[in-house]
């Protein structure tokens, strides 16, 4: 009876149409991804940290986070609105739409990367010129990254809204870190261990796969020929930048406490910074696992006007990434310092900023995913004033902490911003949907409004 039993929900999980169903496979996917995902940057992580010390592996970590800074510049919300538009379109079997998506954002978001790049290039070798450094190849190198990690993130955006999560965070979030690692660990045969190795492997790994992930989008998309009208593509123009400016914003609150450790202190402590960042991650891992899949059928339930069920979806995730995050940072308080003296004798010092960094993510997790619902519904405009606070204070907080505590200092600034913007945008979800999406719902009665 109960074999019978499991059968059934198995086979339910894997055949199923509901929002559950495909929400599952989706987390499950995503799952195996992102374990694979951490475990392989971490490893390059402790390899770089290792061979290098946390000096000199600071100066590559300081270059990947100018790329992961600059690249939604280059994207501009066109990877946010890929979701939500392919995801509208496939509901709505809308075949000539999908198809104008697929010919018409890959080309917007190479234009919008050489104009960004024509800025980004001269300025950055003025700067090294001006405070003594003189030409640095990695400027080059570090342009080509932010192009390419902007068009990976319209592949992966683009694939989430054609129902391919796990294709998409596989060519975005695991194939560039394995094949960095690969191209590091096999051009030591040749040169020796650097900063500069790493970078040109990270840049590396972009190369090699970005013509693959480009082809598995027009694989996935219709390719009837289809093109967008100037009224259309005015439309998505406007999101998209509303979107951008939110996207821009979410990544600069995580990546400015690197950025302004660099300018502030030095690399030795961008180094312990990153990381204790990276391991932090770990604690992450739910809310980043289960928030892929969800959008997209956040953004079909509202489309359908299927408001119960919307509310229903975020806070069971929410519950179940409250859970997982709080069991990761206990964990990381036991044994968190003999991990990090696993590196290296000097990376032990990021403990404390590594467990601040997991009370964020476990504040994440417990606002619910309230950024998402309200740019997959169109309020993208709400998410921005919630997300300018959050990055206000993470910029003050860091200002006044980093010269004082160096990367003790920046963890904090950047746990208080996410709390005041996650704790904003749960308020704004509240008064826009009559509804909580945060864990806090948990001890409320009352219906869920039929409203949009």
């Amino acid at each position: 009876m109960n074999a019978a039993l499991w059968r059934g929900r198995l086979t339910r999980l894997r055949t199923g149409q509901g929002a559950m169903a495909r929400l599952s496979r989706g987390i499950l996917g995503s799952g195996g991804v992102w374990i694979i995902r951490l475990a392989t940057t971490i490893g390059m992580s402790f390899l770089l940290g290792h061979l290098l010390g946390p000096t000199e592996y600071g100066v590559y970590a300081n270059v990947v986070a100018n790329v992961t800074l600059f690249a939604p510049l280059c994207s501009l919300g066109y990877d946010m609105l890929a979701t939500r538009e392919f995801a509208a379109a496939r509901a709505g079997e809308e075949i000539e739409r999908e198809a104008a998506l697929a010919r018409t954002l890959p080309w917007v978001v190479w234009r919008s990367a050489a104009l960004m790049l024509l800025l980004f290039v001269p300025l950055s070798i003025a700067y090294n010129v001006y405070s003594g450094k003189g030409f640095e190849w990695t400027v080059l190198l570090e342009a080509l990254g932010i192009a390419l990690t902007a068009q990976m993130r319209l592949v992966q955006g683009s694939l989430r809204g054609l129902g391919q999560v796990s294709l998409g965070q596989l060519y975005q979030l695991v194939v560039p870190p394995v094949l960095n690692l690969v191209l590091f660990v096999a051009l030591l045969a040749v040169f020796r261990p650097s900063a500069m190795l790493g970078i040109a492997t990270f840049v590396g790994g972009l190369v090699l796969v970005y013509p693959l992930a480009a082809r598995a989008v027009r694989k996935q998309a219709s390719s009837i020929p289809a093109t967008a009208s100037p009224a259309t593509r005015k439309a998505w123009r406007r999101a998209a930048l509303v979107l951008g400016v939110t996207q821009i914003m979410a990544v600069a609150n995580d990546q400015l406490p690197l950025v302004l450790t660099g300018w502030l202190r030095d690399s030795t402590q961008v180094g312990l910074l990153d990381i204790a960042r990276r391991f932090a991650l770990f604690a992450s891992i739910a809310l980043n696992v289960i928030q892929l899949p969800l959008g997209p059928i956040m953004a079909e339930m509202y489309r359908k006007g299927d408001m119960a069920g919307f509310r229903r979806v975020a806070l069971q995730t929410a519950y179940v990434g409250v859970g997982i995050s709080l069991f990761i940072t206990l964990v990381y308080a036991l044994i968190g310092h003999q991990l990090l003296h696993v590196i290296g004798p000097a990376f032990g010092e990021a403990w404390a900023a590594m467990l601040v960094m997991c009370l964020g993510y476990v504040i994440n997790t417990m606002t619910g995913p309230v950024p998402m619902a309200l740019t997959m519904t169109g309020h993208e405009n709400d998410a921005v004033r919630g997300i300018a606070a959050g990055i206000t204070v993470n910029f003050l907080t860091c200002i006044a902490l980093v010269p004082w505590l160096g990367h003790l200092g920046a963890a904090i600034g950047s746990v208080a911003g996410q709390f005041v913007w996650n704790v904003l945008l749960a308020i704004i979800v509240r008064r826009r949907f009559g509804m909580a999406l945060d864990i806090f719902a948990l001890f409320e009665r009352r219906a869920t409004p039929p409203v949009r």
